[in-house]
């Protein structure tokens, strides 16, 4: 193990405190299970906020660093993963499956192919230390070999792989050839989802609503065949004789949920992505009267995740980022609470 004593910079949920925290904790050493990972780049993600606003509080007690994306290369292995995880090495390029599953064969989730699914440990970054510091223990299980070189996969990308691209990937896991498919919200994951929709699954027509003139440009960039703000969703449909199948809403608010269900045909399908809002009323009666599949999505699997690398090797799913440092987490984190990000800003240890 290359000798890391001392202290490192991370940034940080405290109890009671209303932002960030930078604080000096000290260089972790592996368990016998985990390797210790050189940060090269962390996603900062919207539900770093929405965790940080209304779960920590109530569920966890000890300060630890944020940052459930991240993307980096093993510096050490404990004692115990020469044996158990002979695939994992030093110098090896990774990324962390920041949901941090137990993979057990005899968890009822995980041995059924649905290990984001997984409580038995808090993610990474979301209750116990993650991505937001240049250095970062991890359970051998939880890295997933980039099998790319920086170059072609740089550290941003394979960072917003984790979750921003593996989020969306999960959640439009069933869509059919030749469908319609409109996704509302096109910022950190609606983005990588109008790509996925059209060039992965092959969707027939992909609509991209959006507030924010910049991103329905990017939608299209990106491409999308329509993008609209939401007022001018209807006129849209109408005039091109377009029909919903599938509505993505990656915002989840009462707003954006009223938008996917009015605009989705009857006997569509309403996947809910985003977590915008913690608690949303269902109209039930409209629902009803469309007979709407409404379902909901959480996260990726290891495995998926290893499907979106290839993907994006592939360039089939271009993710967008923008590189800040590391020491500018703090001003991110409260420029995204403003809703002044634009897509999904990486943070870079020692930039």
């Amino acid at each position: 193990m290359p000798n890391l004593e001392g202290e490192m910079v991370a940034y940080r949920w405290f109890p009671g405190a209303k932002t960030l925290t930078k604080a000096k904790v000290a260089i972790p050493e592996p368990a016998d299970d985990e390797v210790l990972v050189k940060v090269l780049a962390a996603g900062m993600c919207h539900s770093d906020m929405l965790y940080y606003d209304v779960a920590f509080e109530h569920t966890r007690t000890e300060p630890f660093t944020m940052g459930h994306e991240g993307a980096g290369v093993v510096i050490a292995l404990g004692k115990h993963v020469p044996s158990s995880f002979p695939d994992v090495h030093v110098n090896q390029y990774v990324v962390i499956h920041g949901r941090n599953p137990c993979l057990s064969t005899t968890c009822p989730v995980c041995s059924t192919n649905a290990d984001n699914l997984c409580t038995q440990y808090y993610p990474y970054g979301l209750g116990i230390d993650g991505c937001y510091a240049p250095y970062v223990t991890v359970a051998a299980r939880a890295v997933v070999p980039v099998n790319a070189t920086e170059d072609i996969i740089p550290p941003p990308l394979a960072a917003v792989s984790t979750d921003a691209v593996l989020t969306s990937y999960h959640a439009l896991k069933d869509l059919r050839v030749g469908e319609i498919v409109l996704v509302v919200g096109v910022g950190g994951l609606g983005i990588n989802a109008v790509q996925i929709a059209k060039y992965v699954r092959n969707a027939k027509v992909v609509i991209a609503s959006d507030t924010r003139d910049i991103m329905l440009r990017k939608a299209l960039e990106v491409g999308a065949d329509y993008a609209v703000k939401p007022h001018e969703l209807q006129h849209l449909l109408s005039s091109n004789n377009l029909s919903i199948d599938t509505a993505c809403d990656f915002v989840g608010s009462a707003t954006s949920f009223r938008s996917v269900l009015e605009h989705v045909r009857s006997r569509g399908t309403i996947i809910v992505v985003g977590l915008g809002e913690v608690v949303v009323e269902l109209p039930l009666v409209s629902a009803a009267k469309k007979e709407v599949t409404i379902k909901t999505s959480m996260w990726g699997t290891k495995k998926e995740l290893a499907e979106v690398l290839a993907l994006v090797k592939e360039k089939k799913i271009t993710p967008l980022t923008e590189t800040k440092p590391l020491d500018q987490a703090i001003e991110v984190f409260e420029n995204m609470r403003l809703s002044k990000l634009q897509g999904r800003v990486v943070l870079i240890p020692g930039q």
